[in-house]
């Protein structure tokens, strides 16, 4: 499992004013960047593309934006505090 290069025409650009999992972008490990991809797979190496962030900080980011994106997840979230 090794870059082929072929990662670089899905290559994502940094959004503005929001974080690049919360958008839909995927980060590849071995070709070391953010993908616009809709499979599970890189497209490049073959490798699982990670979804979700791995610091603790930025899970709360995307969790917390998550909730204030869909109003009835805000609901249940208020409830169970």
């Amino acid at each position: 499992m090794t870059c082929k290069g072929i990662c670089i025409r899905h290559k994502a650009q940094k959004p503005v004013g929001s974080g690049r999992y919360s958008t839909g972008q995927k980060r590849c490990q071995i070709c070391e960047l953010f993908i616009k991809w809709d499979g599970l797979w890189c497209p490049c190496c073959g490798y699982r593309l990670r979804t979700k962030p791995r610091n603790l900080k930025y899970k709360a980011k995307l969790k917390t934006s998550k909730i204030e994106a869909h109003p009835l997840l805000l609901q249940e979230h208020i409830q169970r505090v």
